[in-house]
């Protein structure tokens, strides 16, 4: 189970490693703003990634979330929106284990998901991710 707080820390680390600059120190506790915002120098792209992780209640955060961090990161978007040949990118990050149940609702969700064009970052316990276009989903 991984809190949302390692989810961040394992994808702020996956992020640099692949060359991106991370904008933002982590948020303090009821600090406002998107999760994460990175840069890119060399191909002058920013992203701007929601992250969700579990708590007590797993199987509700799960369901809770998915919709908490859809709002989320639309309150974000520019209005260019996400797309491959626009300067800004947006995200979401959950544990690898949300997986299934994510793929389920996006697939309730068909037109909407095409239009937002979210990448989505599966973590694991042992701080691997795994990057999804939203087509993967669908």
């Amino acid at each position: 189970m991984l809190t949302e707080s390692q989810v961040e820390k394992y994808l702020r680390e996956h992020l640099m490693k692949k060359g991106w600059k991370i904008d933002m120190p982590e948020k303090r506790r009821g600090e406002h703003g998107c999760d994460i915002v990175a840069s890119h120098p060399q191909w002058r792209k920013k992203y701007f990634i929601e992250v969700k992780g579990s708590g007590k209640a797993v199987l509700q955060m799960k369901h809770s979330g998915f919709y908490m961090l859809i709002g989320q990161i639309v309150s974000r978007m520019g209005i260019e929106g996400n797309g491959q040949n626009k300067s800004r990118y947006y995200a979401i990050a959950v544990p690898v284990e949300w997986e299934k149940t994510f793929k389920n609702k996006i697939k309730e969700m068909r037109y909407a998901w095409k239009l937002l064009k979210l990448k989505v970052f599966l973590v694991d316990q042992s701080g691997n991710v795994l990057e999804k276009s939203y087509t993967k989903f669908l």
